[in-house]
Parts: C-alpha cells; sequence; structure tokens
C-alpha cells in the first residue's frame, strides 16, 4: 500500500495512507496543489497528479452531500485526550484512535490508546530511551521543531517491532511475510514501508537483535523539510536496515534490480582467490568491452573481498609470495550474529556491487549483484539448521558457479603437474560430488521441490587450477571472445566458443569424474561447464609454509567466462550469433535433454538442451546442433527455432 508525504508550510508529513490523504483533500486540510511525494527518491508532485486521490475524495463525498459535510461530521467527533503509560507523552486526537495501539514517539514503548491518566512521574529511563514512531495525529506535550513532523499511520508489525528499544523487542511470525524487497543477509521478504532506519547519534546504542553494541533501528516517524528520517535524538539518519534482522541494507539494493550469484566449492579449492581475481578482472572487462563499470555499493560490507584483491593485485613488494586467510564459518570477517526469536543466528555476509551502465548504453538498467561464498564446511550433511542457516541463500540465487578442483580430485589429480606445491599433500582430497549432492539436497529442501522437479538455475561447473592439468585441454588463444557492435557501445559476447569448450571439458570429466557429470545435469537444466585458472602459473609456498601466489605473475585465463556466462543468463549482457558451420546435427528433444549421435563415434550423445543451435567443433569440422523446438512441435528439430540462451 503507497504511503504518501506532503509538503505545507515548509513542512514535510506523513507518511499518510490513501484513506487519510482523501479525507484531507475532501475537508479542505489540503488542496490539488499540494506536492506530494511516495517517499525517498521519488518526485513532488502535486495532488492534482495522483488521480487515486482524487478518487477516493469523491467517494467520501458521495456519502455524504459535500465536502463541508464531511469536515462537519469530523469535527463533531469526540475530541480525547491520553498519555503513554510510561513517560507522560501527551495525545490528543479524535475518538477513533481510542483501543487502537500506538508506538509512542518519546520512549518507543507500544500502548493501548485510552483515557490514561497522566502520570505524577516520568520514569527516568523512558526520557533516556527514545525512539521515533507512528503516533495519532496531535499537538503533544513535546514540543518538537518546526521541521519535523510525526506519521499518523498505525503502525505494522514490522514498524511496532522495530521501534522497540534495546530493552526487548516484540517478535513477529514472518513465515507468511511477503514483498518486492529481499533481505540480501536473511533473504527475507518484505516491503519498503516495512524498513527500518539505523540511529546516528551516538547515545542511540543497543539494538535487540544485533545487540548491545550496535546503533537502534527505529521506524521512520518524523522527518525534517527534505524528508530525511530522524532518530530520537533529533540527528539525520540515512542508513536503512532489514525489519527482521535488523542489518544494514544498501540503498541501491532497495532502489534496483538485484542478481545474486552462489560461489560453492570444496575447501581449499581456490574460491576466495578465485572471487578476489574476477573482482580485478570483472572491473578491467566491463568498461571496456560491455559500456559498464563494477562500483562498490558498501565499502564496509565488501571489506573482506576488496582486502583481498587489494593483498594479490596491488601488494607493494609484488615478487614476495602472497597468501589469502581460509573462509571461515564463524568470525566477524565472514559472519553476522543476529538473535532471531530468541536464538543466535549466523548469517554469512553478502559480497554487494552495483553494474552501473554508461549513459550511452540504453539497453540496460543498473542492477546490483550479491556474491556469496561459504565455506566448504558448511555443505556437510547436518551443518545446515536454523541457527546456522548459512547456505539457504542458494534457493534465492540466480546463478551458481560450483568450483570443481581437480588437484584435490583422487583420479584427475594423478593427470596434474605433479611439480605443482598443490599436489605435495593429499589432506584436502574429497569426493567433491557428494558436495554437489548435498547442495542440490539443500536447494531442493529450502524451494520445497517435488523429488522429479529439474531446477532452473544455471549452473556453472567452474574446474579449476587450469594451469596445472591445461595439457588434457589445450585451449586456443586464437579465438576472440567478443565482438564489436557498429554504432554500439557494448560489444557482444561470443558464448558459442565457451558452448564448445563447455562440450570438450564435459567430454573430459566423464572419463575421470561421470558422476559430477549426470549428478549436475540431472537437476539442473541448464549446465556448462568452463575451464579457468586464477593464477595463470603454479603457486608457490610463503616462508611460512602456506601457498599462495606471487602477484607479479598473476595471469588469470578465464575467470570471467562463468560470470559473464551467468550474466547472459540473466539479460545482461548479449550474446553473439553462433559462427558458419560445415553440416546440421539433427537432434530429438526428450524431457528438457537433447540427443543426438555423435558425428565421430556414432554414440548417443545427451546433452541439456541449453546446448541447442550451438556449433560443436568435431575433429576440425564444424557442426550446429539442432534448435529447440517450438511449442507445437515435438520429436526431430532444425535449426528454425530459437536457442534458449538467446
Amino acid at each position: 500500500m503507497s504511503k504518501y508525504f506532503i509538503f505545507s508550510a515548509g513542512i514535510v508529513r506523513g507518511p499518510f495512507p490513501l484513506e487519510n490523504m482523501a479525507l484531507m483533500l475532501a475537508d479542505g486540510r489540503i488542496s490539488f496543489d499540494t506536492p506530494v511525494s511516495l517517499g525517498k527518491g521519488t518526485p513532488w508532485r502535486t495532488v492534482a497528479d495522483h488521480p487515486e486521490i482524487k478518487d477516493a475524495a469523491n467517494t467520501l463525498q458521495n456519502k455524504s452531500s459535500s465536502p463541508a459535510t464531511v469536515a462537519n461530521k469530523q469535527k463533531e467527533r469526540n475530541k480525547v485526550i491520553f498519555y503513554c503509560p510510561d513517560c507522560n507523552q501527551k495525545y490528543s486526537g479524535d475518538e477513533s484512535w481510542l483501543g487502537r495501539d500506538i508506538v509512542c514517539m518519546a520512549c518507543g514503548k507500544v500502548f493501548t490508546a485510552g483515557n490514561q491518566e497522566k502520570k505524577s512521574i516520568c520514569p527516568p529511563a523512558a526520557a533516556e530511551n527514545k525512539a521515533p514512531a507512528a503516533a495519532a495525529e496531535a499537538t503533544t506535550s513535546n514540543n518538537a521543531p518546526d521541521t519535523v513532523v510525526t506519521s499518523i499511520f498505525t503502525p505494522g508489525p514490522a514498524t511496532v517491532a522495530g521501534s522497540i528499544p534495546a530493552a526487548g523487542a516484540e517478535t513477529f511470525n514472518w513465515a507468511n511475510c511477503d514483498g518486492e524487497i529481499l533481505c540480501p543477509h536473511c533473504w527475507q521478504r518484505f516491503n519498503s514501508e516495512q524498513l527500518l532506519y539505523i540511529a546516528s547519534h551516538p547515545t542511540l546504542m543497543g539494538d535487540p537483535v544485533l545487540g548491545s553494541n550496535a546503533m537502534q533501528r527505529f521506524s521512520p516517524g518524523k522527518f525534517n523539510a527534505l524528508g530525511q528520517a530522524l532518530d530520537a535524538m533529533g540527528s539525520v539518519s540515512n542508513d536503512v536496515a532489514c525489519p527482521r534482522c535488523h542489518l544494514k541494507i544498501p540503498l541501491t539494493v532497495i532502489d534496483e534490480k538485484n542478481i545474486s550469484f552462489s560461489l560453492v566449492g570444496a575447501p581449499s579449492s581456490g574460491k576466495s582467490y578465485y572471487l578476489a581475481t574476477l573482482l580485478n578482472v570483472l572491473r578491467r572487462i566491463l568498461p571496456e568491452k560491455f559500456a559498464c563499470t563494477l562500483l562498490d555499493v558498501d565499502l564496509e560490507l565488501n571489506r573482506v573481498l576488496d582486502s583481498y584483491e587489494e593483498t594479490l593485485f596491488h601488494a607493494s613488494r609484488r615478487n614476495e609470495v602472497a597468501v589469502l586467510p581460509k573462509t571461515q564459518q564463524t568470525g566477524d570477517d565472514f559472519v553476522n550474529v543476529v538473535t532471531l526469536d530468541n536464538i543466535a543466528v549466523h548469517l554469512p555476509k553478502p559480497f554487494v556491487y552495483e553494474i552501473k551502465y554508461f549513459s550511452g548504453n540504453e539497453q540496460h538498467n543498473n542492477c546490483n549483484i550479491i556474491f556469496y561464498d561459504n565455506a566448504g564446511e558448511q555443505f556437510e550433511p547436518g551443518a545446515d539448521n536454523i541457527s546456522n542457516p548459512g547456505t539457504r541463500h542458494l534457493a534465492c540465487s540466480d546463478g551458481l558457479i560450483f568450483v570443481f578442483d581437480p588437484v584435490n580430485d583422487a583420479l584427475m589429480r594423478e593427470t596434474c603437474n605433479q611439480e605443482d606445491p598443490q599436489l605435495q599433500s593429499d589432506e584436502h582430497v574429497y569426493e567433491q560430488t557428494k558436495l554437489l549432492s548435498e547442495m542440490i539436497s539443500r536447494i531442493r529442501r529450502h524451494r520445497n521441490m517435488n523429488t522429479g522437479k529439474r531446477s532452473d538455475i544455471p549452473l556453472v561447473i567452474a574446474v579449476g587450477k587450469y594451469d596445472t592439468w591445461k595439457e588434457l585441454l589445450p585451449l586456443d588463444d586464437s579465438k576472440v571472445m567478443y565482438t564489436p557492435q557498429n554504432g554500439k557501445l557494448s560489444n557482444l559476447w561470443n558464448r558459442n566458443t565457451v558452448m564448445d569448450v563447455s562440450f570438450k571439458l564435459r567430454d573430459l570429466l566423464l572419463k575421470y569424474v561421470p558422476e559430477l557429470v549426470h549428478t549436475a545435469e540431472g537437476f539442473f537444466e541448464n549446465v556448462v561447464f568452463v575451464p579457468f585458472s586464477s593464477f595463470g602459473c603454479a603457486s608457490s609456498t610463503s616462508s611460512s609454509g602456506q601457498l599462495g601466489v606471487i602477484p607479479a605473475m598473476i595471469k588469470p585465463l578465464w575467470v570471467e567466462v562463468p560470470f559473464l556466462f551467468l550474466l547472459e543468463k540473466r539479460g545482461l549482457i548479449h550474446a553473439a550469433e553462433a559462427p558458419e558451420y560445415d553440416e546440421k546435427i539433427d537432434a530429438e528433444f526428450v524431457s528438457g535433454y537433447m540427443l543426438f549421435q555423435h558425428p565421430d563415434t556414432g554414440n548417443v550423445v545427451r546433452l541439456p538442451q541449453n546446448y541447442a543451435g550451438s556449433v560443436l567443433d568435431f575433429n576440425g569440422k564444424r557442426y550446429k546442433l539442432a534448435g529447440v523446438p517450438s511449442a507445437n512441435n515435438t520429436g526431430t528439430a532444425g535449426d528454425t527455432a530459437s536457442d534458449l540462451w538467446m
């Protein structure tokens, strides 16, 4: 439901629900020329520009002889005066407020409006622990500055809970709560009017969810002339927080589209190195190739990942071994601890960046990219529970990158470069398909999926440490990855090159870890396999015996490809058309898979149908796979249908 702010006599008032706006227009308290806004970030327009207010006012007029009659009826209502039973804050209004729950604008306590008598002594604690909140439209005993107003709507559950100071928050059942905003911390959905603000005055410490060292969270009830929320001490509060977990949410998350990508991998698979390298490469690739840039939306929130990038790519001693710390399940750098339903809950810290397109690029709108990185131990069976829901972002994810580590696979490590220091120990050798199976189990459980249903989340199996096994799958460096567009700032991405490599890498993995391929393709509708190397060189051992890399030697290879693949899937970049081919291959489409005969071996190949329409190289000859059949056709298809990914 919309909430309206009005600007009159130099004062911002609100927020008001539609019915209050209609009543004020009907009885003459506002006019068609009164400026109105729907909240922060929305323009000021007149009441006349909001036909819904006029229509609601007309409905009121139709129920009576004239607007004056409505006003007279309002005046005929008995005026009542009541006080907060905790701090003696005075309120006056009409009798319609009797029996309604009020959040005291002075002390933040919730009470039921009635004919309370004024107490003889105001409790000292109430004066020290103020919090702004919604209250009846009234004249109060505390004279507020002219530019400060209080809202007159009845607070909802989140408003009530958020307005209560650290002494103890009301509990609210969020199970069935829904809205347009998804919290990147606790993955709760809510509406914008439920947002809490973070107090900025240093004396307002203590929060029931975050603890005594956190600043208070409150529902906005007082505003200055610019529409900025004021905390209990009158200081401007610009930061907002989730109404459930009370953690800070960047403003871009509220205003722009959000896309989240989850990174999964076994311990020591190199996820942290991958993210740090990816971040550095994207800062260069995106402006150069796609007319957009990657920006930090909150340096505090991204501090850990930014520090990883600085360690690897901005080291003052570039010829010394740099080592990144292992991702932990606990600790302030990796998780936030909040109290939900009287339980201490560990929530992983997201990394939030904004993709901001150049002004000349009119194809896309700015959006946020949210990364999640979990310690491999969090995927152990039984690790996902109510106090440690650290991997539940998987069910909300828009794309998954599963980092497979050949160095720590029992069979593939035998084919890797044995001189690499990583192969001197088998401490981290692990059957990584188990981790993938556990990930699938959690997605199915948290999405409440039927056992026979496949997931539409795109999955990239990113096979890392390519520099140690590159002899098994040579990459053709001569292939161009990006194609310029005439008259446009942004290039097209040559996805077909990746699909061709994906098919070859898939064949390689079927020789060593077939269960990984079948498990992935059995649950996910869209799967690709991408080789990459975060270092592009061998790892090195530091003086302390830890494995790391010499920054001066880093030459990343294909680290951006998994990310770009997911970006294209979400429509944020565009792919070039498939190249020319020598022959076509017809295929049969069955239950989301495509079946065709291998042109060399004659064996039947089963692929996820996201390969449809791709041009693949078989021993130097280029074959185009059939396109996905149209809705009214089944069985064999030619290349008349469009590719799923286009």
